[in-house]
């Protein structure tokens, strides 16, 4: 694939035909040579992708994107690395909200999702169906592998779970493209790679230069901050409360029933009804 629009925004793109894990292909790219900051890797064919937590990431090649960038010299000022997830999971959200009608609400589910919603139904409340993961990889020098796997094309009889979704199931506009082989598919694929990309790019900086401005824009793309949760912590105990806020590191803050708040720097949050 070409990706001519992608090739404008970042130093150097790289399109794979089929790799076991962007993140892994970058991060060795990234220790036999020396990459720019925003070097980016790309497929629609990742056969051994992983998510948070080791769990498998696997969807039908040529209706997904893998994409890994490689970021460099963040959290020197500004906002920490434990911010990078929900700034990458911002940056697919403005990537992928033009591609929806009015009414349907893109967004962050704490700390690493990006899912889609109908903001008029009943259920408004909950986080939707899950459009991508993000998966965050720090490289021994303190570069940061960021990768996200877009669930772009998937018809809705194959997608992984019922807790998934993709643009085109969702009712995305995606242009009558059917996979990313095709001339449709492949300008929709280097459209969105170019968008999130250049906004991954500019919200790190941000996030650098004006910190406050960007924690900002994660909480307006938050869908998890006012909801009913359920945490599921370390060791199986599982705690419910209110979303409330982000932590100066981005840890979510959950006021709990009985009085008091817990931070939640680890676990699986569950949005209630």
């Amino acid at each position: 694939m070409e990706l001519t629009n992608t090739r404008r925004v970042v130093p150097r793109a790289i399109w794979m035909d089929s790799a076991p894990s962007t993140n892994e292909a970058l991060r060795e790219a990234a220790q036999r040579e020396e990459l720019s900051h925003g070097t980016l890797i790309a497929t629609a064919d990742q056969t051994a992708g992983r998510g948070r937590l080791s769990r498998e990431w696997i969807t039908p090649p040529g209706t997904s994107l893998a994409v890994s960038v490689l970021i460099r010299d963040f959290g020197a000022r500004g906002l920490g690395v434990s911010w990078l997830p929900l700034l990458a999971g911002s940056a697919v959200t403005a990537a992928l909200q033009p591609l929806f009608p009015d009414g349907m609400r893109v967004g962050v589910k704490w700390p690493n999702d990006v899912h889609v919603r109908d903001e008029d139904d009943a259920e408004a409340g909950r986080p939707g169906l899950k459009l991508c993961g993000v998966l965050c990889e720090m490289l021994p020098d303190g570069s940061v592998v960021v990768g996200m796997g877009v669930n772009l094309l998937i018809p809705e009889w194959e997608l992984p779970t019922d807790r998934a979704t993709s643009v085109l199931a969702a009712g995305g506009n995606v242009g009558g493209a059917e996979t990313v082989a095709d001339p449709l598919g492949a300008d929709l694929a280097d459209r969105v790679i170019a968008a999130l990309a250049s906004e991954l790019l500019r919200l790190t900086a941000l996030a650098a230069d004006q910190p406050q401005a960007a924690r900002t824009l994660v909480l307006r793309h938050s869908l998890t901050l006012g909801s009913e949760v359920r945490v599921h912590l370390p060791g199986d105990e599982v705690v419910d409360g209110r979303a409330r806020g982000l932590a100066d590191d981005g840890s979510l803050l959950v006021d709990l029933p009985t009085g008091g708040q817990l931070t939640v720097s680890a676990g699986d949050v569950e949005h209630l009804r």
